[in-house]
C-alpha cells in the first residue's frame, strides 16, 4: 500500500512537497498566498492540497522560529501560518511531526560542502530528483528554496519510517 510522505515549509514563501514511499515526488507546490506585496496564506487551498492526502500519510511540518531580525509583523506572520498548518492537519486528522530546521538538515545535507542551507537544499534536490524543475514557474530562472526545503523535509519524513 502506497504511504505518502507531506512536507511543509511553512512561510509565505515557503513550500508543500509529497512523495510517496519510494521517494518519488508525488506533487509539489510553492506556499499558496493571497496578494503580490502583502502576502496572506490562501488557506482554502492549502486545505485542499492536504486534504488529498488525508488517508495514509505522514507530514513533517517545520517548527517556526522567528528570527532576531524579524520585526513583531513578521514575527506574527510566522507564528499565524505555523499555527494554520499545525490546525490543518489536526482537522484533517494527519499523523504529523514538528521537526527543527537543524535536525532535518544535518541528516539530508550529511556529507554537502555548502554552508548555506537553501544552496544546500537546492544542490540535494538537484542531485536526487535531477529531472524535477524547482523554478516556481514556466518564466522563472531561479530555484524555489522552500519548495527545495520542503522535498529535503519530505526526504527526511520517508528515512523516518513511520
Amino acid at each position: 500500500m502506497k504511504k505518502y510522505y507531506i512536507a511543509i515549509d511553512n512561510g509565505v514563501s515557503g513550500g508543500i512537497v509529497v512523495l510517496d514511499n519510494n521517494q518519488n515526488i508525488v506533487e509539489k507546490n510553492v506556499m499558496p498566498v493571497i496578494g503580490k506585496s502583502r502576502k496572506e496564506y490562501d488557506i482554502n487551498v492549502l486545505k485542499d492540497i492536504l486534504y488529498k492526502y488525508k488517508e495514509n500519510s505522514f507530514c513533517v511540518l517545520e517548527k517556526a522560529q522567528p528570527h532576531y531580525r524579524d520585526g513583531r509583523k513578521q514575527a506574527f506572520k510566522t507564528g499565524f501560518g505555523y499555527g494554520i498548518m499545525q490546525a490543518l492537519l489536526i482537522a484533517l486528522q494527519i499523523p504529523h511531526q514538528i521537526i527543527s530546521p537543524k535536525t532535518w538538515q544535518k541528516k539530508v545535507f550529511k556529507g554537502l560542502r555548502s554552508k548555506n542551507t537553501k544552496t544546500a537544499s537546492i544542490m540535494f534536490c538537484k542531485r536526487k530528483w535531477p529531472k524535477e524543475d524547482w523554478t516556481p514557474t514556466k518564466r522563472s530562472r531561479k530555484c524555489h528554496d522552500g519548495m527545495t526545503d520542503a522535498a529535503c523535509m519530505a526526504y527526511y519524513g520517508v528515512q523516518l519510517n513511520v
